[in-house]
C-alpha cells in the first residue's frame, strides 16, 4: 500500500478571486475548514456581488481521491443547495509553510501574508521534490 501525500495545493476556478493556499489534509476536516476560512473573505463580495449573499455561509468539499474540490451551500429548511467555486488539487511533498510561489522574495505573489519560504530557490534545508541538486 502507498502512502498518500497529505499536504496539497489547492487553486479555486479562474472566475473566483481566492488566491491558492496550501493545506495539510492529514486531517481532513481541518483541512477543510482551512480553505474555507481562507477562502470565504474573498468569495463573500463575488457573491453579493451576484445577489447571493447567503452563500457565503458556505463549506469546502473535496472528492474521495483528493484531486477536486469545490464550495456547498445547503439551506435544510427549503432542501436547496447550491455547489460553486470548483477548485483543483494537487499533491504536494512540500512543508505547508512553504507556498510554492516562484519567486523567493520578501513579499509572496500567491499567497498573501505569507513571507518567507518558497520553493522556487529551495536549499538543503528543505528537502523535497523541487530541490535542483548543485551542478
Amino acid at each position: 500500500m502507498t502512502n498518500q501525500p497529505t499536504v496539497y495545493r489547492i487553486e479555486f476556478g479562474p472566475a473566483w478571486p481566492i488566491p491558492p493556499i496550501t493545506v495539510d489534509f492529514a486531517d481532513r476536516n481541518e483541512a477543510d475548514r482551512a480553505a474555507a476560512e481562507h477562502a470565504i473573505p474573498h468569495l463573500r463580495p463575488v457573491l453579493e456581488e451576484k445577489g447571493r449573499p447567503e452563500l457565503a455561509d458556505c463549506f469546502f468539499q473535496t472528492d474521495r481521491d483528493l484531486t477536486v474540490g469545490h464550495f456547498m451551500w445547503v439551506d435544510l429548511t427549503a432542501g436547496h443547495g447550491a455547489r460553486f467555486c470548483p477548485a483543483r488539487l494537487t499533491p504536494t511533498d512540500l512543508d505547508p509553510d512553504i507556498c510554492g510561489d516562484g519567486y523567493d522574495g520578501e513579499v509572496c505573489d500567491l499567497e498573501p501574508g505569507h513571507d518567507g519560504d518558497h520553493c522556487a530557490n529551495a536549499t538543503v534545508g528543505w528537502p523535497n521534490r523541487f530541490t535542483v541538486p548543485a551542478q
